[in-house]
């Protein structure tokens, strides 16, 4: 075993000074006085201090002592303090935190360097880039679910984030600008769940950030919702529902979805992933979903589904799928490029050009005003391509239990199909293909408009 201390002269000073040695860390305090010019006396000095401590403090009638080991382990702190490669802002504010509740410092000024003081704006970009963020790489190895598409529309919410936080850094966010910028976003005239979805976009990464360790506090805990009701989804009347598909459409695609849509209940997604492998003798087969960032993935629910088909409209999915210009095997709702189906936009905009031809005269549909006029009376309704699943959803429920109308719909819980039995589910489906003849038949006697555009 080594010398425990270190025993020296300074030039110009008369007495001995010692240095105790840190065993773990090989690292000697503080030189300090041993009051002794003799080398024997100053041996016995710092015997003395090994033993007994080191004084620190003497008055009159007493002498406090530090006991070497203190000294030690405040060496070993600053030691690490020294060392330690990726110190970051917080890891700062902790020390600082920690030497302000013992009484030892007031305050302290901060050099941030750390990840916390990069731009908040610049750290929401890369949270939500699907390839790069960590958020995204930990959801993914957890098995979690979390596609392209939700990546791709929190970034685009950001916008608002820009342009109110545009200099503002990741630590420098508190409670309070939360707050004032979500009374920002609703003096914008915006809907309650549109200013929701884009806090989200924020609040979401302060909370990952504070489980992280990259912040203290997460500035968005008890951050309130707007509260308000969504606007009510217009469905068409049954007589609106028939003459919608007995005028002239453009693109068969456009009708043919739609049609898909109100009888068979289908989110737009849902229809655009179809493929002619679904198409069963009587019945849908709901497996895939499509998003134009993540390609085919699981339905909303994460389960597939069955849905009950009616002949007529079975008849109209195989001639569109013997249309495919690519492959009769490929998406039932074809794109001018094989491995994808066409925008949803051309189902929507397909509808929307047939609700106002329906509503005019032939002679007045190339008058843009009167066009314009005619629509806007369905939009004011509320009526839009994801009105047919609630179309669907109120034929059924008025004819059939809600069990039945879940399982074609999809609706259900993991839970609920657990609960029910298999043979159950099958006379609920019984059920809701009875309830969409019954419903629906009268609709199909319609004109049919041939051709579609690529």
């Amino acid at each position: 075993m080594g010398r425990r201390f270190s025993l020296f002269r300074r030039k110009g000073r008369p007495y001995y000074f010692a240095q105790i040695k840190d065993p773990e860390t090989g690292r000697y305090t503080y030189p300090k006085s041993t009051g002794c010019d003799e080398e024997s006396e100053a041996l016995l000095v710092v015997a003395e201090w090994l033993r007994d401590g080191i004084p620190e403090h003497r008055t009159r009638t007493k002498i406090t002592r530090r006991p070497p080991s203190q000294l030690f382990t405040a060496d070993r702190i600053v030691t690490a303090i020294r060392e330690a490669e990726n110190l970051t802002e917080n890891d700062t504010r902790r020390i600082i935190s920690a030497l302000t509740d013992r009484g030892a410092i007031a305050s302290a000024t901060i050099t941030t360097e750390g990840p916390e003081s990069e731009l908040l704006t610049a750290f929401l970009e890369r949270f939500w880039d699907y390839d790069n963020s960590e958020y995204v790489r930990e959801k993914l190895s957890y098995g979690h679910s979390i596609g392209r598409r939700h990546c791709y529309e929190n970034t685009s919410r950001l916008k608002h984030w820009r342009k109110y936080f545009a200099d503002t850094r990741l630590c420098d966010v508190d409670r309070q600008k939360l707050r004032d910028f979500s009374m920002w976003l609703r003096e914008k005239a915006l809907a309650p769940k549109t200013v929701n979805m884009i806090l989200a976009a924020g609040t979401v990464a302060f909370a990952w950030a504070t489980e992280q360790g990259v912040l203290n506090d997460n500035p968005a805990e008890g951050l309130r919702k707007f509260s308000g009701k969504a606007a009510k989804r217009g469905i068409l009347t049954p007589d609106e529902a028939q003459r919608v598909f007995s005028v002239e459409w453009s693109d068969q695609r456009a009708r043919v979805g739609n049609l898909v849509a109100m009888t068979c209940g289908l989110r737009s997604a849902e229809v655009l992933a179809l493929r002619r492998q679904d198409i069963g003798t009587d019945r849908l087969h709901i497996r895939h979903s499509w998003s134009f960032a993540d390609g085919l993935k699981a339905p909303k629910n994460g389960e597939a589904r069955e849905v009950p088909l009616l002949p007529a409209v079975r008849k109209e999915l195989l001639e569109l799928a013997a249309k495919n210009p690519h492959s009769q095997d490929g998406f039932l709702f074809y794109h001018h490029t094989p491995d994808r189906p066409c925008d949803g936009e051309v189902l929507r905009k397909g509808l929307l050009r047939a609700l106002t031809d329906m509503s005019l005269p032939k002679a007045d549909r190339a008058d843009e005003e009167k066009r314009k006029a005619a629509l806007e009376v369905f939009r004011e309704r509320g009526v839009a391509f994801h009105s047919w699943r609630h179309l669907y959803t109120t034929h059924l429920a008025d004819r059939i239990e809600m069990r039945a109308v879940r399982l074609a719909t999809g609706h259900r819980s993991a839970e609920m199909a657990e609960h029910y039995a298999k043979h159950k589910q099958l006379r609920h489906w019984e059920s809701a293909s009875d309830a969409v003849r019954e419903a629906f038949g009268n609709v199909l006697p319609f004109k049919r408009s041939e051709g579609a555009t690529g």
